[in-house]
C-alpha cells in the first residue's frame, strides 16, 4: 500500500526578487555630489536607477519617493516606485503605485504587466487576469501579455482557450510551455512531449521546458523515467528552488527515499514554508517513523492549503498510528470531499471505522477500495491503449489507433476525452459516420467538451444542418468563452445563413482572442463585403 498520493506537479515560471537589502544606501559620490549641490527629480530618478541596477531595491524605492516628492503625478516615476517593491519581494506595497501609474497613463504596458505578476504572488489571481487581458489588448504582440493571459486560463483549467490564444507554433519558449500545459490539460501527452523535445532544440538551456516534460513522465506515471529527466534538471540548475523541488517530488513515488530524505531537510531550510515541502518531509518523516516531525509538518501544510487533499491523507495515516482515530476519520472524510478517490483513502477510512466500532461503515469503505482498485487496474491497461494508440496515429495509420482507441473505451467507457480520440482517428479514416457518433457520445459523457461540440458544429455544416451546426459551435463557446475557432466557425455559420450582422460580432469577438488569426481577417472582409452588397 502506498503512503503517497501525488499532489499536481505545477511548474510555474515566476519572475525573481532580490531579499529586501539591509545594507545602508550610500550613493555614488559623483551622483552624491550633485545631489547635495541641487536635488532635483531627474537626479533622485537617476540614483533609484543606479541603486535597482546594483539590486539594492529598497534604496531604490527610497530614491524615487523622493522624486516623487518633487515631481509628484509623474506616471514613470511612480512606475519605478512600484517596480523596486515589487523586485524587492514587496509585492503588496507595489501595488499601490503601479495601479497610481495606471490611472496616470493607462496605455503604458509595463506598469499592468507588473502590476498582474504582483498580484499573482499575492494570489489575487483573477485581478491578476484582467490585468494581462488589458496587457494584450495594449500589446497584442507581448510575449509577457500573452503569457499571463494563457497562465490564468490554465489556472481556470481553460487548456482549449489556451490553444486558441496562442496557437500551435508560439515563438517563445515560455508560450510554448502554455501550450504544453493546455496539451497536457487535454491529456494529449505525445502532443505535448514532441512540441516541448522540439522546442528544446532551440532553447536548450530553459528550465520551464524541462520541467514540464519532467511533468509529463510524472502525471503518466512513469515515476523512473521522471526521476531521471529531474535529475539532470536539478544537476544542471543546482540553485534553482523549483526544479530541485520537482526532483525532490518525483524521488518518493520513483521509491528513492534515502536519496529523498538527504534533500527534503536541506530544501525546507531554504524554505521553510513551502507547501510542497512541508508535505513532503511529512511523508517521508512518516515513512522512516518519526511521527512528531510528520505531525508537525503535515499539520502545518494542510493550514497553509487547505484544500489541498493528499496531505489530509498523509496527516490522517500520522495520526491513526497515534491511535487518535476519531481526527484520523475526520482527515480522511476531508480527503475523500476534496476529490481524494483513490483506493487507499477509502482502504485507510475502512481501518479507521472499524478502530472506532463502527463495522458497517467500514465493510462498506472496503468495498469500495475493491471497486476502485479494479477500476484503476483498467485505467492503468486503457492508458497504455490509449499511448500504443497515438504512437499509430503519428505514425499514420489511424485505423489501427481508432482499434485501440476501442479496446481503451471498453475498459473505461466513460471517458469523453477518449471518445474525442476516437472521433479524431475516425476522421483521418474518412469515417464521417461513426465520427460523428463518437462525438455524440463525448458531449452525452461530458456536456462541456467544446472541442467535441465544435466538431460536431463542422460536421453538421458540412451536411447542411445549418441549425444544428449553429447550435453545436455556440454549445462549445458556452463550454470555452475564448474558444476563438469555435466562434470563427460560427460567424462563418451565420454568414452562409445571410445573418452578416451576427456575423460580424462573431468574428469581431473571434479577432479579439487571435488577432492574427489570417481565416479570421479573410471572414471578416468577406463578410464586411457581402454585408455591403443590396439584398
Amino acid at each position: 500500500m502506498s503512503r503517497y498520493l501525488a499532489l499536481p506537479v505545477i511548474v510555474l515560471l515566476t519572475l525573481q526578487a532580490s531579499a529586501w537589502s539591509d545594507t545602508v544606501c550610500t550613493p555614488p559620490p559623483s551622483l552624491n555630489a550633485k545631489l547635495q549641490a541641487r536635488a532635483t527629480a531627474e537626479l533622485y530618478s537617476q540614483l533609484g536607477t543606479w541603486f535597482g541596477e546594483h539590486k539594492q531595491f529598497e534604496c531604490a524605492a527610497d530614491a524615487y519617493e523622493d522624486a516623487l516628492k518633487l515631481k509628484p503625478g509623474s506616471s514613470r516615476l511612480t512606475y519605478l516606485l512600484g517596480l523596486n517593491l515589487f523586485s524587492g519581494g514587496h509585492a503588496g506595497a507595489a501595488v499601490a503605485p503601479l495601479r497610481s501609474s495606471i490611472e496616470i497613463a493607462p496605455n503604458v504596458l509595463q506598469p499592468h504587466v507588473i502590476l498582474a505578476s504582483a498580484l499573482e504572488k499575492l494570489q489575487r489571481n483573477r485581478e491578476a487576469k484582467a490585468e494581462w487581458q488589458v496587457a494584450l489588448q495594449i500589446d497584442p504582440y507581448s510575449a509577457l501579455a500573452l503569457d499571463g493571459v494563457a497562465r490564468a486560463l490554465l489556472r481556470e483549467g481553460k487548456p482549449v482557450e489556451v490553444i486558441s490564444l496562442l496557437g500551435t507554433s508560439p515563438a517563445d519558449e515560455n508560450l510554448v510551455a502554455d501550450l504544453a500545459q493546455a496539451y497536457i490539460g487535454l491529456k494529449r501527452f505525445e502532443g505535448a512531449a514532441k512540441l516541448l523535445a522540439e522546442a528544446q532544440n532551440k532553447y536548450p538551456d530553459s528550465i520551464r521546458l524541462a520541467n514540464t516534460l519532467t511533468q509529463i513522465e510524472f502525471l503518466q506515471h512513469h515515476y523512473q523515467a521522471a526521476e531521471t529527466a529531474a535529475q539532470k534538471s536539478a544537476e544542471e540548475h543546482p540553485n534553482d528552488l523549483e526544479t530541485q523541488k520537482l526532483y525532490l517530488q518525483t524521488m518518493v513515488p520513483a521509491g528513492s527515499l534515502e536519496k529523498a530524505r538527504a534533500l527534503a531537510p536541506k530544501l525546507l531550510a531554504q524554505a521553510p514554508h513551502d507547501f510542497v515541502l512541508l508535505y513532503l518531509s511529512g511523508v517521508l518523516e512518516y515513512d522512516a517513523g518519526d511521527l512528531p516531525a510528520a505531525l508537525a509538518h503535515l499539520e502545518e501544510a494542510v493550514a497553509i492549503d487547505p484544500m489541498a487533499a493528499a496531505p489530509h491523507y498523509s496527516l490522517a495515516q500520522v495520526l491513526a498510528q497515534l491511535d487518535d482515530q476519531k481526527a484520523a476519520k475526520e482527515q480522511l472524510e476531508k480527503a475523500l470531499e476534496l476529490g481524494a478517490n483513490q483506493p487507499e483513502v477509502h482502504l485507510e477510512l475502512g481501518k479507521t471505522l472499524r478502530a472506532l466500532g463502527e463495522q458497517q461503515a467500514a465493510t462498506e469503505q472496503l468495498k469500495i477500495y475493491q471497486q476502485e482498485l479494479r477500476g484503476r487496474q483498467s485505467r492503468g491497461m486503457a492508458a497504455s491503449k490509449v499511448a500504443q494508440a497515438e504512437k499509430a496515429l503519428e505514425a499514420g495509420d489511424p485505423q489501427k489507433a481508432a482499434g485501440l482507441y476501442r479496446e481503451a473505451l471498453e475498459l473505461t467507457p466513460e471517458d469523453a476525452q477518449l471518445q474525442y480520440k476516437l472521433a479524431v482517428a475516425l476522421d483521418r479514416m474518412g469515417d464521417v459516420s461513426g465520427e460523428g457518433a463518437a462525438l455524440e457520445r463525448a458531449v452525452q459523457i461530458n456536456p462541456d467538451l467544446a472541442l467535441a461540440h465544435n466538431q460536431l458544429g463542422f460536421l453538421s455544416q458540412n451536411r447542411g444542418d445549418l441549425g444544428a451546426a449553429e447550435k453545436h459551435f455556440q454549445d462549445a463557446i458556452r463550454a470555452a468563452p475564448e474558444f476563438a475557432e469555435a466562434w470563427l466557425n460560427l460567424a462563418a455559420t451565420l454568414g452562409l445563413q445571410s445573418r452578416f450582422r451576427e456575423a460580424e460580432e462573431a468574428v469581431s469577438i473571434a479577432l479579439k482572442l487571435a488577432p492574427q488569426n489570417p481565416q479570421a481577417l479573410l471572414l471578416r472582409d468577406t463578410l464586411a463585403k457581402a454585408g455591403a452588397e443590396p439584398r
